[in-house]
Order: C-alpha cells, then sequence, then structure tokens
C-alpha cells in the first residue's frame, strides 16, 4: 500500500534535497571556517602591526639622523669655543706679559730722586727743566754728591 505523498511531504523533501546538503557542509565545517575567519582577523592584525612597526622604525631612524647631526653641531661648536677660549687665554697671557714687561722697564727708568726734573710721573718738588738732557743732569748731580 502505497500512500501518495502530500504536498508538504514533497515540499520537506525538495528543502531538504536541496538545504539538507548545505546544512550538513555548515555543519561540518562550521569549526573551520571559524578557525579562518579567525586566521583571516590575525593576518589582518598582524599586516597593520607589520606596517605600524615598519612606520616607527623610520622614525626612529629619522630621529636618530637628526640627533646624530645635532650632536655634530654641538661637538662643532664646542671646539671653536674652546679654540677661541685657548686664543683669548694666549692673549691675555702675552697682555699680561707685555704690561710686567713695561713695568719692569719703567721701574729701572723711573727717577727716585723727587726734586729731578726729569722725575716720571712729576710731583710737587719737581722742579722745572733746566738747559741740560737728563743723562748730564744725572752725571752733575753725581758729581755733586
Amino acid at each position: 500500500m502505497e500512500q501518495a505523498a502530500t504536498w508538504w511531504q514533497i515540499l520537506i523533501t525538495i528543502l531538504g534535497a536541496c538545504g539538507g546538503l548545505e546544512a550538513i557542509k555548515w555543519f561540518a565545517n562550521r569549526k573551520t571556517n571559524f578557525r579562518i575567519a579567525i586566521a583571516e582577523a590575525e593576518s589582518a592584525e598582524f599586516q597593520h602591526l607589520k606596517e605600524t612597526n615598519e612606520w616607527l622604525q623610520k622614525q626612529l631612524h629619522a630621529k636618530e639622523e637628526r640627533f646624530a647631526e645635532q650632536t655634530q653641531l654641538v661637538r662643532k661648536q664646542n671646539l671653536e669655543i674652546l679654540d677661541l677660549t685657548t686664543q683669548l687665554a694666549r692673549k691675555e697671557v702675552e697682555h699680561v706679559k707685555a704690561i710686567a714687561a713695561l713695568e719692569i722697564e719703567l721701574a729701572s727708568v723711573r727717577c727716585n730722586d723727587e726734586e729731578c726734573p726729569f722725575r716720571l710721573p712729576p710731583t710737587a718738588k719737581t722742579k722745572p727743566r733746566p738747559g741740560l738732557t737728563k743723562e748730564q743732569y744725572h752725571q752733575n748731580k753725581s758729581t755733586e754728591q
């Protein structure tokens, strides 16, 4: 006894034949699809991190180059300052030596005779200069004594 299939049995059979295979595929591959989705997301995240890392490396390299240039400039300026300071110190030493030499020369030439008309610097006791030279005046003065 065969029974005739009803319309809803036919519909379920058609839907089962069409969708049932897809449902079985989906059910069998759902974990695999989930893993593929996770792998794609991780791959995209890794690619983003890789690009970010490369960009940061470029920025770091540029900063290191600028730092090296600035350090080189500072060293160059420090050397110039050191050279100029050394030159200034030498000039100051030469100046002090020249002043000392002039003071020594002045001390050897200075007249301690307060009444000498050739005395430098003159004092209140300095007489007006006579018609003699300095050497003649001192020669006469030494013979008088």
